[in-house]
């Protein structure tokens, strides 16, 4: 289901920085049961996108090494 779900975020730092002022909204606990799964779905969007751009990071620094080793 999750997966599906379209990103929308320009780069990893924009992903990033939503994914913690998420995780502050979560810990200030001041937030009600519908803006918590809301902000949970958000957080997993940004979190999921952060991952693949992560990843994604990671191929291209193993493919420049390979290249040029």
């Amino acid at each position: 289901m999750m997966e599906n779900m379209e990103n929308n975020y320009d780069n990893f730092e924009v992903a990033f920085d939503e994914l913690k002022n998420i995780v502050k909204k979560f810990e200030n606990n001041e937030i009600t049961i519908e803006e918590l799964i809301n902000n949970y779905e958000q957080g997993m969007k940004a979190y999921s996108y952060c991952m693949k751009k992560l990843e994604d990071t990671q191929k291209k620094i193993k493919f420049i090494e390979t290249n040029y080793e």
